[in-house]
């Protein structure tokens, strides 16, 4: 299970969440496509410009080395709800065997730990990240849909929690420790919900511009006996040429692959 430790650069502050976000899945894609496996040396020196303690670097590597965000195609019926897409996925059961093992915690020990977080005890953030991964996980269940994967929810939400966890580690100010976790957790999935929801739509309406143009090039080379112009384009479309351009750029580059 993911252990990432505080992240700090060094003479640049906290690293910024979508930058530790981007490093980490080019990291783990190196591994998984190189021919023979990396050693820890290798695999560290692409934090070499991050100033992390040998535990941070702990957590980094347990990170790395659990395939968490390897995910798999599997069929699932068209008529299956949410539920069946969940449980097909091998690496929501193992999210979810890895979930069984942690231990429990009793209130009084889990504020005695947020004390020691907040006081700048780095050995409070395991513990912490771990007992929160179920309410990550229940937080991931509030907003599955169709196009979204568990898993990916998850490791969005992971992955706000241990910056979180960065941000709150020494601060020494009075925070409600499990509330702010919690808020960073679904502000990160509900962000990443968007940004899909977003891409989906964006496909959508590329595809129907594409389309338009295909249909206004073909009827009016019938209707002229010539290839349109992309000011014929325009006019007949109502889009920009800038706009027509792209798309034929767009076009052209789809053709050669």
């Amino acid at each position: 299970m993911e252990r990432l430790g505080i992240l700090r650069q060094e003479d640049s502050g906290m690293l910024d969440q979508q930058t530790f976000m981007d490093t980490i899945a080019s990291v783990a894609e190196i591994m998984r496509t190189a021919e023979v496996p990396m050693t820890e040396e290798e695999i560290l020196g692409y934090f070499a410009d991050m100033d992390l303690s040998d535990a941070q670097k702990a957590m980094v590597m347990d990170y790395l080395k659990n395939p968490q965000a390897e995910t798999e195609e599997e069929a699932v019926d068209s008529s299956g709800n949410e539920e069946e897409k969940a449980e097909q996925s091998k690496v929501y059961q193992m999210y979810l065997e890895d979930l069984a093992g942690i231990p429990q915690y009793e209130e009084e020990e889990k504020i005695t730990l947020y004390k020691a977080l907040l006081a700048g005890d780095e050995k409070a953030i395991e513990p912490i990240s771990m007992f929160s991964l179920e309410k990550v996980l229940k937080i991931a269940d509030k907003y599955m849909e169709p196009k979204l994967l568990v898993e990916d929810l998850v490791q969005e939400g992971n992955v706000a929690l241990f910056m979180k966890l960065s941000e709150l580690c020494g601060c020494e100010k009075a925070y409600d420790v499990e509330d702010e976790l919690e808020n960073a957790i679904e502000q990160a999935i509900v962000a990443y919900a968007s940004e899909i929801d977003n891409e989906k739509e964006q496909e959508k309406s590329l595809v129907g511009k594409l389309s338009l143009v295909h249909e206004a090039k073909k009827l009016l080379a019938e209707e002229n006996g010539t290839e349109p112009t992309l000011e014929e384009l325009a006019e007949y479309t109502k889009m920009d040429v800038e706009e027509l351009q792209e798309l034929e750029d767009f076009m052209k580059e789809n053709e050669k692959k």
